[in-house]
């Protein structure tokens, strides 16, 4: 009997976290999966670096600095920033299989066109925060991360022990944020030759439900599953459901 091939798998965090965040959710995917996990620019054991100052080159930086780290023919499961950054690199390798974003969009402010963001003033509260307490502004994101979960103080906990060692830069933090505040890549999105799914946590507050029909409009074609009873970052509470999801988007998507 022929030995089922085993595929590339690109785990790609978000803000404020590096790759240890995938850490108890591995064991759920590495039997199907080759695991990469990718740290971002100034995140974890990365030596690389984005210049402090945002413009619109600084995510073309972070996809410079990780595109020759990603295998060939991988799918990339990429979680809320993460998943901006995939949504640009996948148009620079056209190799890659599928595209899974975790809590993820387009999008994150919310504007007049696009209602399913983050208000700016939150945003600009978040960065204000930033510049004058780096802990204490992941504590407030861990906060927000955790919100909508059934037991939301096990998550934080789990989260403040990511933040123990390995914490980013500011000038790295900022330069996130800011790319999560003013990337648009609603365009980008529509435009791509990928097959992408989506996978939503029910009740995050960051990312809200109404982003996968949003996005459905002009990309019909996109896959999602909900989370139930979930928040941003549905791996971590509900991770045998999640790798359930990415091996249903995945199916659809191949």
């Amino acid at each position: 009997m022929k030995q089922k091939e085993i595929k590339n798998l690109v785990l790609i965090h978000g803000w404020g976290f590096n790759n240890r965040i995938w850490k108890n959710f591995i064991p759920y995917i590495d039997h199907q999966w080759r695991v990469t996990c990718i740290d971002l620019p100034g995140y974890g054991i990365s030596e690389n670096k984005v210049e402090p100052c945002f413009d619109q080159k600084s995510i073309d930086q972070i996809i410079a600095s990780i595109i020759s780290n990603i295998p060939e023919n991988a799918t990339i499961f990429a979680w809320s920033l993460g998943g901006m950054v995939a949504m640009k690199l996948v148009h620079r390798r056209s190799d890659i299989k599928a595209l899974v974003l975790v809590a993820s969009s387009p999008c994150f402010l919310k504007k007049q066109d696009w209602q399913h963001g983050i208000a700016p003033a939150n945003f600009n509260q978040l960065i204000s925060q930033l510049s004058k307490d780096k802990i204490k502004s992941l504590q407030t994101f861990a906060g927000l991360v955790a919100m909508g979960e059934v037991y939301p103080r096990q998550i934080i906990k789990e989260l403040k022990g990511y933040l123990e060692s390995n914490v980013p830069e500011q000038e790295t933090l900022m330069t996130g944020l800011k790319i999560l505040r003013d990337e648009d890549l609603r365009q980008a999105l529509v435009k791509q030759y990928c097959p992408v799914g989506i996978i939503l946590g029910e009740n995050d507050v960051l990312v809200k439900r109404s982003t996968a029909r949003a996005i459905q409009v002009s990309r019909p074609d996109i896959h999602t599953i909900e989370i139930p009873e979930t928040g941003h970052a549905p791996f971590l509470s509900r991770p045998q459901e999640t790798a359930d999801a990415l091996m249903k988007l995945t199916a659809r998507l191949f």
